[in-house]
């Protein structure tokens, strides 16, 4: 029936596949299975997404301690782990007492302005509608229809405010919870992160275990140093847009800089994002304003593509920039920021065991 064993392996394998999918479509069919799952899936995501994040922030810091030595007495792994997650905790409590009060009270100040800033939008209508120019492009605009416009728009703003502050709430006991979660996780990722190749291995055959190790080692090694990157390019651009946004004249500019370090975490898309609450509050101010602000993206954009991005992530994210364009597109329609956050590490994984297949089955024909 099969004209070789080769034939015959393929066949039986196509027939697993199949039957496979089959299962899964099936078992995907029953709700009353799959909304547990999803729920518990969606509940321990983010606390090991943040784990793993904080875990390869830490890994250098961790290897860096491992290596120190006095005289004849060298740090072993376990007071290594200590001394790197007291670190950890001291940074965090640092920047929780000089940031997040700050940062607090400038998100109550900007809840406090919505009503001043709908203000400013009707007076730059009035301003806008009386005008000398816009009067010769002998456009007709009701008054009334405009200002109920803007108050819509205005009880829109407000109700979506109101809507993000009761979100907020709800989720509190959520947040509190990862809070407490996270560290603890962490605190093991470092412990026994060592212990992840063995345990890999143990799935494979003897014969196998240097290519296991050599293709782990490699897929560490691109997680680390995406992560180190972005992490650095977050903080450069946070503290740099704040910068920019002081020069400016704008308020808020600790809570546009976090939200501009924070969107920065997208390529490409991220800075464009990150920036619209800032060109919001400058255009209020004056053009100039308006100028700096794009001046400074520009000029940040600029370094962290041509300086930092190449020089930490170096030959490791080899990506077109094409590439990660329809990476992105697709991503953001399936499964939304969250996807587009994580579509280019995964891919940039994917990349990297594909390569390293193609490369041993190379080398075995050779």
């Amino acid at each position: 029936m099969f004209p070789n064993k080769k034939s015959k392996k393929l066949f039986f394998w196509t027939i697993e596949l199949l039957a496979l999918a089959l299962l899964l479509y099936v078992v995907l069919r029953f709700d009353f299975v799959m909304h547990p799952v999803s729920v518990f899936i969606s509940t321990v995501f983010m606390p090991l997404l943040i784990s793993g994040f904080l875990y390869y922030l830490l890994k250098p810091l961790l290897k860096l301690i491992e290596k120190v030595q006095i005289k004849f007495w060298k740090i072993s792994h376990n007071l290594a782990v200590i001394l790197t997650f007291l670190v950890f905790l001291l940074v965090v409590i640092g920047a929780g007492l000089i940031f997040v009060p700050i940062i607090i009270n400038e998100i109550t100040n900007l809840i406090n302005s919505v009503p001043s800033f709908i203000r400013q939008g009707r007076e730059i209508t009035d301003q806008l509608m009386y005008s000398h120019w816009f009067k010769r492009l002998n456009i007709t605009v009701s008054e009334d229809d405009l200002k109920n416009s803007i108050n819509q728009y205005a009880s829109s703003a407000v109700s979506i405010t109101a809507g993000t502050l009761k979100n907020v709430i709800v989720t509190t006991t959520t947040v509190t919870l990862n809070i407490l979660t996270v560290p603890i996780i962490l605190f093991y990722m470092l412990s026994d992160g060592d212990r992840l190749i063995p345990a890999i291995q143990k799935f494979f055959s003897n014969r196998h275990n240097d290519q296991i190790a050599e293709l782990a080692g490699q897929m560490d090694q691109t997680i680390e140093r995406y992560i180190s990157g972005q992490a650095i390019q977050m903080v450069f651009v946070g503290l740099s847009m704040s910068l920019g946004y002081w020069i400016a004249g704008l308020p808020y500019i600790w809570l546009l800089g976090l939200i501009a370090g924070i969107a920065n975490i997208v390529p490409y898309v991220g800075p464009g994002i990150g920036v619209i609450p800032a060109l919001i509050l400058a255009i209020p101010l004056s053009w100039k304003a308006v100028i700096i602000v794009l001046v400074a993206m520009a000029v940040v954009q600029q370094i962290t593509g041509s300086i930092i991005y190449p020089a930490v992530l170096g030959k490791s994210l080899q990506i077109h920039p094409l590439t990660i364009m329809l990476l992105l597109l697709g991503a953001g329609n399936l499964w939304g920021i969250v996807g587009m956050i994580l579509v280019v590490p995964v891919y940039a994984i994917s990349r990297t065991i594909v390569l390293y297949v193609v490369a041993m089955r190379n080398i075995d024909k050779l």
